[in-house]
């Protein structure tokens, strides 16, 4: 499958906000473990929602370019199955 430039670096955005997620609430919960293990695992899920964030933008980013690459390719099958009727209805005309 053919990817766009745009698509690419939509792709590696949304693996580095997946990092990002990651590497938030990890290093909260360990920065906060000393408060208590309950306190640490609220701040490991504060620490992931900037990126959980980016992972939900991105992801739709890339949902509207899967839905505009198969919206245009269902456009150029209507237009095909046009064509066809139209060259159907125009030599069922020459024969009347």
């Amino acid at each position: 499958m053919k990817h766009s430039f745009t698509e690419s670096i939509i792709s590696f955005l949304l693996g580095a906000s997946w990092a990002l997620v990651f590497l938030g609430a990890g290093l909260l919960f360990w920065s906060f473990l000393p408060f208590g293990i309950i306190i640490a695992l609220m701040a490991g899920i504060v620490g992931s929602l900037l990126g959980l964030f980016f992972v939900v933008i991105l992801e739709l980013a890339s949902l509207q370019y899967e839905k505009h690459r198969e919206l245009k390719r269902q456009t150029d099958i209507l237009l095909a199955i046009k064509e066809l009727m139209e060259s159907s209805n125009n030599a069922s005309l020459r024969d009347n």
